[in-house]
């Protein structure tokens, strides 16, 4: 069909930036990214001193059932180890807002202050950054002046219960901080035979079990395919349907339960990690927060800064399935 001429339509209104319609903007802002920090968020809080933030770790001698005495003889004093002193350094996590006049001014919408709105983003996306590089592999990096510094995350501060494929390595961390970096390995695929070694090692190295285990969502797909001991049959009630169950959340070893917890932010990770966060603290230099600039013009500008470090008192008491398949 032909529009009737001189028919005045929609399009010869013109578009919302040149015509006369008016824009049909919602007064709402919607973002659907993820924002929780599960490990910072169960982790114990700490109060850091210095940038260098150093912490002593200790063990008991083993077990020795042959330990008799005389009776009456005298007593004689047993060789004693001092503490494992080790460190982390604190990570500088920043972000800086600048803000016209103009812009703080005019009428928006989905907010009334960009300033506000954009610094309350900021504590959000800072807080995932912490999240992000406690649960990485990253190595230690202390600040030189021209290197940041950076913390050492927990797939480098792992290392007694590490288990890797072929020649994969993770270095001890018994004095400093933790800068070595780790032994490349190769890759292997993601098993419950693995995930019950690593149970069993813990266990035997701590006398528990991690109350929970990170993994990404492709290594939660193949952990809900362990066999287990479980059936997978159910009986479903007369007259009712029948529920389809393709996933699992805990797992009951030989030495305790664990709740298994897909993690976004290891997505394409290559490693899963069983955590005990009893003994993880994130220790605060500077806890959040925000702080005006010097004015330069026109604007308005603030940064926000959080200054904190990993510190991990028991490594035995963790696990880390290293070199698998993303």
């Amino acid at each position: 069909m032909t529009i009737p001429t001189n028919t005045f339509t929609r399009i010869t209104a013109g578009t919302t930036n040149t015509g006369m319609v008016r824009e049909d903007l919602i007064d709402k802002i919607t973002m659907t990214n993820p924002e929780w920090t599960p490990v910072v968020s169960s982790a114990g809080t700490a109060v850091a001193k210095s940038t260098y933030h150093e912490f002593q770790r200790d063990s008991l001698r083993a077990a020795n059932k042959d330990n008799a005495a005389l009776d009456g003889d005298d007593a004689t004093a047993s060789a004693k180890t001092k503490p494992v002193r080790v460190a982390n350094t604190c990570q500088i996590f920043q972000d800086t807002i600048q803000v016209s006049g103009r812009a703080e001014k005019v009428d928006k919408a989905g907010m009334k202050s960009p300033m506000a709105y954009y610094k309350a983003k900021a504590y959000k996306e800072l807080q995932r950054d912490m999240e992000a590089a406690i649960i990485s592999k990253n190595v230690a990096v202390e600040d030189n002046g021209s290197a940041a510094g950076k913390l050492a995350g927990l797939g480098r501060m792992i290392y007694t219960n590490a288990s890797h494929g072929g020649a994969g390595a993770t270095p001890a961390h018994t004095s400093g901080a933790a800068t070595s970096a780790l032994t490349a390995g190769t890759n292997r695929t993601f098993t419950e035979t693995l995930l019950k070694a690593s149970v069993q090692a813990t266990y035997t190295a701590s006398g528990q079990v991690p109350s929970e285990i990170y993994m990404s969502p492709a290594h939660k797909e193949l952990f809900a395919a362990f066999a287990g001991i479980a059936t997978n049959r159910a009986d479903v009630p007369k007259g009712k349907q029948a529920t389809i169950t393709s996933g699992a959340d805990v797992y009951v070893s030989n030495f305790g339960m664990m709740t298994i917890k897909p993690h976004y932010l290891m997505a394409s990770a290559d490693y899963v990690l069983g955590l005990n966060t009893d003994y993880i603290d994130v220790a605060y230099l500077r806890p959040f927060f925000a702080k005006p600039l010097a004015k330069s013009g026109d604007s308005d500008k603030e940064q926000v800064i959080v200054d904190a470090t990993l510190r991990v008192t028991s490594e035995v008491a963790q696990f880390k399935i290293d070199n698998l398949t993303p």
